[in-house]
């Protein structure tokens, strides 16, 4: 039986770690962008500012489009520094809303996703400074798909802007000025909207990857769905107070372990099909790793 030597899959994992911090940082900054995005929607629609624009909202989206930019010009240190930046950032963020602060008065789960978010960057960043750049294993065509994913991540913020009702203000001399409605959406289209970008989005960026060494590209699978799983259960209200969940909640103990048992077991599942298809698959990369010296044999 042959048995591939395990140091040899290191450079893989650092691979893959490399083309999803590549991924995660493009799509978290286009996120970042979003406020801002639908806040110009509204105002070229209505003419207002119906869309008030969170104060930590500028810091936070120049910071994510620097670090982009470090990340496309190859400034890994740079790109680390300042996702770890922004990461103290975030904390403080959540510790003015902690302590009162007025402007910082936003529900719990909208608040700390992006230190979540900044934190899941910054450790990727850091893993992949020193495997080859994302942008050389993607690919052409992999970098066009992270593009168009990082692009609608920012324009679907104008869906609502523009599919909404607007209703102007009434004339000053109107004899009612009493309460007036000047926006309205249905929340089913808001719904719809978010579903639709994350499931987009998600699609975009899974074929993005699909073009990376077949070695490589497994690993980013299974990283990615860990990921996937922990943002799930996070949606679901796990642990609590995160999103909105409709199934009676657990105890907090419980909330947390079923929140890393999620994304361990996602992550297991990969690891052992990684395992079983490079143990029977005679070539890997185009070696055959039957008469590699990284291979030994046993019987039994």
């Amino acid at each position: 039986m042959a048995v591939l030597d395990r140091s040899s899959s290191k450079p893989r994992w650092a691979d893959a770690a490399g083309v999803l911090a590549l991924v995660v940082t493009m799509i978290l900054t286009a996120r970042q962008l979003r406020p801002l995005t639908e806040a110009g929607a509204f105002l070229l629609r209505t003419g207002e500012t119906l869309s008030v624009v969170p104060v930590w909202a500028w810091p936070r989206a120049a910071a994510w489009v620097a670090i982009s930019v470090a990340v496309l010009f190859r400034a890994r240190t740079a790109a680390v520094l300042g996702a770890w930046a922004a990461v103290l950032y975030e904390i403080v963020v959540v510790m003015l809303r902690i302590n009162g602060d007025p402007r910082y008065d936003v529900p719990f789960d909208l608040l700390v996703w992006p230190l979540l978010l900044a934190i899941a960057a910054a450790f990727l960043l850091t893993l992949s400074a020193r495997a080859p750049h994302g942008l050389d294993l993607l690919g052409r065509h992999g970098r066009r798909l992270l593009a168009a994913a990082a692009t609608v991540t920012t324009l679907t913020a104008v869906a609502i802007p523009i599919l909404g009702d607007y209703h102007p203000p009434p004339p000053a001399d109107s004899i009612d000025r009493g309460f007036h409605a000047s926006f309205v959406f249905p929340s089913q289209l808001a719904d719809a909207v978010a579903g639709a970008t994350f499931a987009v989005v998600l699609a975009l960026a899974l074929a993005a990857v699909s073009g990376v060494d077949r070695a490589v590209r497994p690993r980013v699978y299974a990283l990615s769905g860990a990921g996937i799983a922990g943002f799930v259960a996070i949606q679901l209200g796990l642990p609590q107070p995160f999103g909105l969940s409709i199934v009676p909640a657990p105890s907090r103990p419980t909330q947390a372990v079923v929140l890393v048992i999620g994304p361990g077991l996602v992550l297991g599942a990969g690891l052992l099909l990684i395992r079983f298809s490079e143990r029977h698959r005679p070539t890997v990369d185009g070696i055959d790793r039957r008469k590699d010296p990284s291979w030994t044999s046993a019987t039994g």
